[in-house]
């Protein structure tokens, strides 16, 4: 029983949210407001019009009802219809199909919508699924175990839970069902059995969902044991290590509240260190500055001194703080540490930033005394470089580039190089700028810069008047047609599209089944594949999405089979996973060449889930799925190193801009991790862009990765400039290449929208 009052349902809703992480769980958390009468005396008006005349269609017509549950589930009293009326045809299913496994897949379903409106009856079915689905033992037990909780048979509820590591100990439930099982003995008192079953827990994976109430339940159980300390312990761990979550302030005001041993409790350096560790990892910079000043204020001994230092102006740094990041930087550099030279580059960036161009020139040319290493001092150089560009001084920056070309630079000679002939390309001096745009068509370590390299040698070819461009760009679109810069010329109508395959509508990418069929028995027959295949057919997409990444990492090295994979993770709903995938094995052909192996890939290189028809009012879908593929690619939990969050990678305060312009109420951080809200605030900050730069594609793209503010500078200072030239002087680098990415899958998606619309194939 809690010690401190803190309510069960704070556990069990965050299992909800992942153990049961289907649509499936959404609707039956949301719909938990009545009891369910017996289906046989009750029918939801809209069942009699469901024939369900045959078995297969009519599970999955049932199943298709919960995206319209989900949906309407904080509706009130029409989300409860629409679940009842889910219940009611799939009671229908059982009654005209009894004995089919259509039927036994519904009392399966059944029992998982019944969970908690009505455990005693979604327990029967489970019990009768146990028979007939041996496969998802584990899962069943885990319901079951829910259920059972929830008519306070606690004891049984524990023990399936418990049993669940004996009967699939590689079960990718096994961790959250002990730390259920935990919870199970800590609402019944039995802390004695509790404390190791959290402990087990927490140390196979204490950044679960779940685990900030474990924590605090521990804690709860040590001191009902009289173990004050090893509470203690407890809530400051989780202080610690889970730092941003609720539970961790909870836990802070306990901790300051209680002694162990009779010495009250106070945060150690060590203590500080660490949270502020996890603030920064998380973007969390705000708090992250706060903990490292606190670190540095308890000690000027620790070794670590030096990086708190260097993470603190980092965090200062994305929080736009620049001048205070300077001193920080600076402090760093004459500390002579292992962390000066970069924080020396860090400086030099903020200089560049700030338009401070003598201390940058000054730090470049005399870099303090710390020792730098070869890729550090090329860096400087092109930062130097940069800097002389801008402000017109060509030759000066040829020559700062000119001393990152040595093989000593590594990473930084090929962004040497080409800088190098951009300056000249600027400078008007045409053969020059050739001349080293073929030295990157040579070099064998920079063949993602030569479709860049090709194009620019056209345009100086036809500045010459030499009649070369028209071979160049030839060269270039046969060898990368679905790059940025191929489009760029069958925009300009210099080439056409010719060669490339198309996205047929109704091309699908080849199941296991159509594999060889040595490696197709080996797929078919693995467990996790079988209990993939089944819980995508129960509507559970995300726990076969889960399943599904246990075989990409034992067969990630066979491309007919990851082939495969990409298609089954995409009709799961996990494009984000399926993406990735396809972008570890395919991505020259998605995003360069563009021979893919099948029409199909296509599609799963390019996903268009979670956008409507029409995303926003004068926003082109294909723009958001764009925006979407190249910020978080499909990843609904994203984070940025700058702390924008979910699909569109929004960031909290504008996200509550624009929804105060919508009418919206406040969005919270953990709203963003919501699909749906986060693509309606993204799409409409597109729109609002849009409007703000008259329809500009190129300077929309460019203020949503940089804002708005410094787009309108850029305009001022090179807006007359050709659209092919306004982007490659972008001076943000991060910004320069993600508009160039987003403008890329575009134009792809447009292209392959097209294609799709005509019906078209290879």
């Amino acid at each position: 029983m809690p010690i401190f009052g803190v309510p069960f349902n704070r556990f069990t809703s965050g299992l909800i949210r992942v153990i049961g992480a289907t649509a499936l769980s959404i609707g039956l958390a949301a719909a938990a407001v009545s009891a369910v009468t017996d289906n046989s005396n009750h029918r939801v008006p809209g069942t009699e019009a469901f024939g369900c005349e045959e078995a297969e269609g009519c599970f999955r017509a049932a199943l298709a009802e919960q995206k319209n549950v989900t949906r309407s589930a904080l509706n009130g009293v029409e989300g409860q219809s629409k679940f009842d009326l889910q219940l009611d045809r799939l009671h229908l299913l059982m009654e005209k199909h009894p004995g089919s496994v259509w039927a036994k897949r519904a009392g399966l379903v059944t029992g998982v919508l019944l969970r908690e409106r009505d455990p005693g009856r979604a327990v029967q079915f489970l019990r009768s699924a146990r028979r007939d689905f041996p496969l998802l033992e584990d899962y069943l037990r885990l319901w079951m175990g829910q259920a059972l909780l929830k008519l306070g048979d606690i004891a049984e509820a524990a023990a399936l839970m418990e049993s669940i590591r004996e009967v699939a100990p590689d079960s990718p439930l096994a961790t959250r069902a002990v730390f259920e099982a935990a919870e199970a003995w800590y609402r019944a008192g039995q802390c004695d059995r509790a404390v190791d079953l959290f402990a087990t827990a927490l140390r196979a994976d204490e950044k679960e969902s779940v685990a900030p109430v474990g924590w605090l339940h521990l804690a709860d159980c040590h001191l009902q044991l009289s173990q004050p300390a090893d509470a203690q312990a407890a809530l400051r761990s989780l202080w610690v290590k889970l730092p941003q979550t609720p539970e961790a302030r909870e836990a802070y005001a306990r901790l300051t509240g209680s002694s162990a041993n009779g010495q009250p409790w106070s945060p150690t350096a060590e203590d500080r260190y660490q949270r502020a560790k996890e603030f920064h990892a998380q973007a969390f910079h705000e708090e992250a500055v706060e903990e490292f000043r606190q670190f540095l204020s308890m000690t000027n001994r620790d070794p670590r001194i030096a990086d708190a230092k260097y993470k603190l102006a980092l965090s200062l740094v994305r929080l736009k703080r620049y001048e205070q990041a300077k001193f920080v930087f600076q402090d760093v550099i004459a500390g002579q540490t292992p962390e000066a030279g970069e924080a020396t580059v860090w400086l030099a960036r903020v200089y560049l930033r700030q338009s401070e161009g003598d201390q940058l020139l000054a730090l470049s040319q005399t870099p303090p005394k710390a020792a730098l290493t070869h890729e550090q001092r090329a860096m400087l150089n092109i930062l130097r470089g940069v800097w002389l560009e801008d402000q017109g001084q060509m030759e000066q920056a040829i020559a700062a580039y000119r001393k990152v070309d040595s093989p000593e630079a590594g990473i930084h000679r090929v962004d040497g190089l080409w800088k190098m002939a951009w300056a000249r390309y600027q400078a008007g001096q045409w053969k020059e700028a050739i001349a080293a745009l073929q030295r990157l068509v040579d070099a064998k370590e920079s063949e993602a810069l030569v479709p860049q390299a090709l194009y620019w040698m056209a345009r100086a070819s036809d500045r010459l008047k030499n009649h070369d461009g028209a071979s160049l760009r030839a060269q270039l679109c046969a060898r990368y047609p679905v790059t940025y810069y191929c489009q760029l010329v069958r925009q300009a109508g210099q080439a056409q599209a010719d060669g490339l395959n198309r996205m047929d509508a109704d091309a699908v990418l080849p199941g296991p089944e159509q594999l060889p069929p040595d490696k197709r028995e080996e797929v078919t027959r693995d467990r996790a594949y079988r209990r993939a295949v089944e819980l995508r057919l129960l509507g559970m997409g995300p726990d076969a999405a889960r399943e599904l990444a246990i075989l990409t990492r034992r067969y990630g090295k066979d491309a007919a089979v990851v082939l495969a994979l990409s298609r089954l993770l995409s009709e799961a709903g996990a494009h984000g996973q399926a993406l990735r995938l396809a972008r570890l094995h395919f991505r020259e052909d998605l995003e360069l060449r563009g021979n893919v192996p099948l029409p199909a890939l296509w599609r799963v290189g390019y996903p268009t889930a979670f956008v409507p028809a029409q995303a926003a009012q004068g926003v082109d879908p294909d723009l958001v799925s764009a925006i979407i593929r190249e910020e978080s690619q499909y990843d609904g939990r994203a984070v940025s190193r700058v702390g924008a969050l979910g699909l569109m990678q929004v960031m909290p305060a504008t996200a509550n801009t624009v929804a105060k312009k919508l009418g919206l109420a406040e969005v919270k951080r953990d709203d963003l991790f919501d699909e749906e809200t986060n693509v309606r605030i993204g799409a409409r900050y597109v729109a609002q862009l849009l409007e703000q730069f008259s329809g500009n594609v190129i300077y929309t793209v460019a203020a949503y990765n940089a804002g708005p503010q410094a787009v309108n500078g850029w305009i001022a200072k090179h807006g007359r400039r050709e659209p092919d030239e306004f982007v490659e002087l972008i001076p943000y680098q991060e910004t320069r290449l993600y508009v160039k990415r987003v403008l890329r899958s575009y134009r792809e998606y447009q292209r392959l929208r097209q294609g799709q619309a005509h019906g078209q194939g290879t």
